[in-house]
């Protein structure tokens, strides 16, 4: 605001010391200065102004999918409208493919500013990409038909194992077809994967834990036979040199694990009737 006045220099020097009084509340209020900006939220630079543009590969519910209104939701999108928040921006939400966002074509063609779609931290990826501390404990799961009388990966002798191309799971199947004598069918999504098992094009389906159970309680005649404890952890990758980004998606993790808002996702997406829940232990 501005002000002119026609007085005496007394009066001036009154009202100048009368207008920085009654200024300097709404300098600390203004959003340059708010809590974003000095969290580091001000450093980070969008692909689209005001936006965070997020790519992911649903379906993978309940990490992410398509609900019946055609809007991707899911675990991983909840905690990006968080991280969308903290930056004072609104939420996009772009669908790739998988092997896109882990390569980092997508960052590298500025399609999105950030990755959320259940990845799995590897070695290999992080040459690629730069990602968050991790935000979920992931292992694979092995589902199959209830009548399919398969227990196990050597119980596939002879069948199909379905996966999802470009993830661990892929690789899983690949390292453990000539042990157990299974052939292993790749897919694009992980929802076709599994659907195979339905239609009778796969006997069993090599998939994230999370994945697989979610499934299976939308499909009563699958099940899943057992599990692989494979040490995987999950986290959002962005591009190797965005690092103020993803400085912000690591203190919005941290806040949602020690505020209650972590857990409270992870029963509304994961499980109902947990009692806690929080982020996993970076391993090396």
């Amino acid at each position: 605001m501005s002000h002119r006045y026609a007085l005496s220099g007394l009066v001036l020097l009154a009202g100048a010391a009368l207008l920085l009084s009654g200024c300097s509340p709404d300098a600390t209020s203004s959003p340059s200065t708010g809590t974003a900006a000095s969290s580091g939220a001000a450093n980070v630079q969008l692909v689209k102004p005001g936006t965070l543009t997020v790519c992911t590969n649903p379906p993978f519910k309940p990490m992410e999918y398509d609900d019946s209104t055609g809007q991707t939701v899911g675990f991983d999108i909840d905690l990006m409208q968080l991280v969308a928040d903290k930056l004072g921006a609104q939420m996009s939400v772009l669908e790739t493919d998988f092997s896109q966002i882990t390569s980092g074509a997508v960052f590298a063609a500025r399609q999105c500013d950030i990755g959320a779609s259940a990845i799995t931290i590897t070695d290999a990826r992080k040459k690629a990409v730069l990602f968050s501390t991790p935000y979920f404990a992931a292992t694979q799961a092995l589902v199959v038909k209830t009548d399919s009388g398969i227990n196990d990966l050597s119980g596939m002798k002879g069948k199909t194992v379905a996966v999802q191309t470009d993830t661990t799971g892929n690789d899983y199947a690949n390292s453990h077809a000539s042990t157990d004598g299974y052939q292993v069918k790749v897919f694009d999504d992980a929802g076709t994967a599994l659907n195979s098992i339905l239609a009778g094009s796969a006997d069993g389906c090599l998939i994230d834990r999370a994945i697989a159970y979610s499934f299976v309680a939308d499909n009563p005649t699958t099940k899943v036979v057992t599990e692989f404890q494979t040490g995987e952890q999950y986290g959002f990758d962005v591009s190797l040199d965005n690092t103020a980004l993803i400085n912000v998606v690591n203190q919005v993790l941290t806040t949602a694990n020690t505020d209650g808002t972590y857990l409270s996702l992870y029963k509304k997406w994961i499980d109902p009737s947990a009692t806690s829940a929080s982020l996993p232990t970076a391993t090396a």
